[in-house]
């Protein structure tokens, strides 16, 4: 158990490793990616305006000829652009209020608690954020656009500004219809480069590090009694088998759960229950015929005894009577031998189309002498026209056979014994009845069952050893049949069979 224990605590903590990995890898990269996209974002947002004229100047001249003087193309329309977009924003939703603005220079903090007081509300986001764009270029040093901005063709070749690395600068794409006709560089501010060297990234990445080592930590320490947890439900399972094993099988394992392994327990205490039931079974079924087997070796035992003391002489009579203890012995081991056979499926069935009706009267005619013996008539209530069955003919003959047997061994002479034929729903019923005396009801179930016989009603002194039933039963479910018994009409007991047929002519080659 150890062992188990062990190995689920292995792959509950690599499971958990490999999670808290994958979130470590993922957390890394995506935080780099994220923070490096913002501040992408956050410094190039001021060139926006410059991107916008450059695609809208390429879509008119369809080349970057037109540039003559790139440093003041750039501070042009940044400011004009910015001024436009700023004024935009600020007259969105408030027309009334910004005629009311003066025309004259006037600090963006003024203009701002002027629009305040004219609104007397707070600005929206977006005029915020336009005023701010306004201070942020109002407050630029007016070379920065002329030494650092740069222009490159859908190549990435230069086409306006100083050359720069491009590995140190932001790269906007300039996009018509989709297609990338240039790009504007922005290189790092020195801010940022501090940034991409590494300083805070590092410091990140520890912190991260230290978390993922914690939660490892954490990971392994509950995996272990998670383990064994799970193991010593499993224990419980295994004291279970190693009880059945030993043969106790009353002994009962209790889990409280609604989960799979509550359910093994429920099923493996009702095989417990099905075992202990086998197991009376089989002691019955080994002293059943360990006493069947006795009574006719008995038998011949003593006969032969005293024929050796000379009490009885040795003449046709005591060879006869031997002949028939050696008989009876001989047909309960072919009994036994037939019903392990149908138990194992070794019994062999090569199944051919054929007439019911001609097995049945062929199956009569051979026990019609023996019932005559002992004053049974044998009464037939069989149609002429054919019955076609699927089956095997030399077993369905030892089916017709055993249960004629059965009716005349357990009838009182004089009796009589009926068989009757007929055909409903597409099945070929046959019910062999007879006289008395009957079986009780309570009986009715039993009598498929090995060695079991109604001797309170049956007749014992011609009766078998309660096997031929049982074999008789397995003959019919091999040919997807049904057997049953009841009360007849007659004062005995019937038994009624039921075969499925078919419906196509039997040929001269079956017949």
């Amino acid at each position: 158990m150890f062992k188990l224990r062990m190995q689920f605590f292995i792959v509950m903590l690599i499971i958990c490793s490999l999670l808290t990995i994958g979130l470590y890898l993922f957390i890394k990269f995506s935080f780099k990616q994220d923070f490096w996209h913002y501040i992408e974002q956050k410094e190039t947002r001021f060139a926006r305006p410059l991107v916008k004229d450059l695609v809208a100047n390429f879509q008119l001249q369809h080349n970057w000829l037109w540039i003559d003087d790139w440093n003041d193309y750039v501070a042009a329309t940044l400011e004009t652009e910015t001024r436009e977009y700023m004024y935009a924003q600020l007259k969105k939703n408030q027309k009334e209020q910004v005629e009311l603005m003066p025309d004259r220079p006037m600090n963006e903090n003024k203009k701002i608690h002027k629009l305040r007081e004219l609104r007397k509300e707070t600005l929206t986001e977006s005029e915020t954020q336009a005023a701010r764009d306004w201070r942020q270029l109002r407050r630029m040093p007016p070379m920065i656009a002329l030494k650092y901005i740069f222009l490159l063709d859908e190549k990435k070749k230069l086409v306006a500004g100083k050359d720069q690395p491009l590995n140190e600068a932001f790269l906007i794409p300039l996009l018509d219809d989709g297609e990338t006709i240039g790009y504007v560089g922005i290189p790092f501010n020195p801010a940022v480069r501090d940034l991409q060297d590494a300083d805070f990234a590092q410091g990140q990445e520890h912190k991260l590090s230290l978390v993922i080592l914690v939660a490892l930590i954490i990971a392994s320490l509950a995996a272990f009694p998670l383990a064994h947890l799970l193991t010593k439900r499993i224990h419980y399972l295994v004291d279970q088998v190693n009880f059945f094993s030993k043969g106790k099988y009353r002994e009962k394992v209790s889990l409280k759960g609604h989960d799979e392994l509550t359910e093994l327990a429920k099923h493996l205490n009702n095989l417990g229950e099905v075992l202990e039931q086998s197991e009376q079974t089989r002691r019955q079924w080994v002293a059943d015929i360990s006493h069947e087997l006795r009574t006719p070796l008995s038998v011949l035992q003593a006969e032969l005894e005293a024929m050796e003391d000379g009490v009885r002489q040795l003449d046709r009579n005591a060879v006869a009577r031997l002949i028939t203890h050696s008989q009876r012995l001989k047909h309960l081991v072919n009994d036994l031998y037939e019903l392990s056979l149908t138990d194992l499926g070794g019994m062999t069935y090569r199944k051919n189309t054929m007439d019911l009706v001609v097995l049945l009267r062929e199956s009569i005619q051979a026990m019609q002498p023996q019932f005559a013996l002992q004053e049974i008539e044998l009464k037939l209530q069989i149609n002429d026209e054919p019955v076609i069955i699927f089956g095997d003919q030399n077993r369905l003959q030892q089916l017709f056979v055993n249960l004629l047997k059965n009716s005349m061994q357990y009838t009182n002479a004089p009796g009589v014994t009926q068989v009757a034929l007929k055909i409903e729903q597409d099945h070929a019923i046959i019910c062999i009845e007879d006289t008395a005396p009957g079986v009780a009801e309570e009986h009715h179930e039993k009598l498929f069952e090995r060695l079991y016989r109604a001797d309170s009603s049956r007749n014992r002194t011609t009766g078998g050893a309660g096997l031929g039933l049982s074999i008789c039963k397995n003959i019919v479910a091999a040919h997807e049949g049904t057997i049953t018994t009841s009360n007849s009409v007659l004062g005995g007991l019937a038994v009624t069979i039921s075969f499925p047929c078919q419906t196509q002519p039997l040929s001269k080659k079956d017949n």
